[in-house]
């Protein structure tokens, strides 16, 4: 029962953090033809949920055992309107260097000064998924077009809605918003929104090749 409700829990606060558009369920094949006619990018993929139990060597009742769910896209099987295997933007993120880590340990030691360290709650849901540009074929001027991608999901059946069987909607799909877990790119779109707050809030960059 533990484990249930903190599925459950996760599942309600993506929802409640507009993760993705519940309200709007499509069909999938629509949504493949209308990309197919318009000509835009569509990548399909599913969430799915992940269930551990951290601590679970301590003994029960322990407040630091405690079971945790995670809701994720599946970014290593994501197909496009033409049921080809989907291109993103690869967007790697910057990882903290250990010598940038060891610095700020150094600094942190010196007479009159600390450090701290804090988890940002649902780090990437907090950036938008943004209907980034890919570039498509070249036409017959042989000119590459850019065109904009959207990403659209199948959520788990044990999370689908009553309202949405009874409009009967073949294979639903639904577009997702947020940067989640798992998605190739959300790492460097967490990044990006990181990074324009900071600025906008007096840090500089310390030096262009060491960020």
């Amino acid at each position: 029962p533990k484990a249930v409700e903190c599925i459950q829990k996760e599942w309600d606060k993506l929802v409640e953090k507009k993760a993705w558009d519940m309200r709007n369920p499509r069909s999938k094949w629509d949504v493949i033809a209308e990309a197919r006619k318009s000509r835009f990018k569509a990548h399909f993929g599913r969430l799915f949920m992940i269930c551990v139990e951290k601590g679970s060597e301590l003994p029960v009742g322990s407040i630091d055992r405690k079971f945790k769910g995670r809701l994720v896209f599946q970014g290593n099987n994501v197909q496009d309107e033409h049921k080809d295997w989907a291109i993103f933007n690869d967007l790697g993120s910057n990882t903290a260097s250990i010598e940038g880590a060891k610095l700020i340990d150094l600094f942190g030691l010196q007479p009159g000064h600390s450090i701290e360290t804090a988890d940002a709650d649902q780090a990437y849901i907090q950036a938008t998924l943004k209907n980034f540009t890919v570039e498509k074929e070249r036409g017959a001027d042989g000119k590459r077009r850019t065109i904009a991608c959207q990403t659209w999901i199948t959520i788990p059946d044990e999370f689908v809605p009553a309202w949405w069987r009874k409009l009967g909607i073949g294979n639903p799909v639904v577009r997702l918003d947020k940067a989640l877990y798992g998605h190739p790119d959300a790492g460097g779109f967490w990044e990006q929104h990181l990074v324009e707050h900071l600025l906008a809030i007096g840090f500089k960059s310390a030096h262009e090749n060491w960020r």
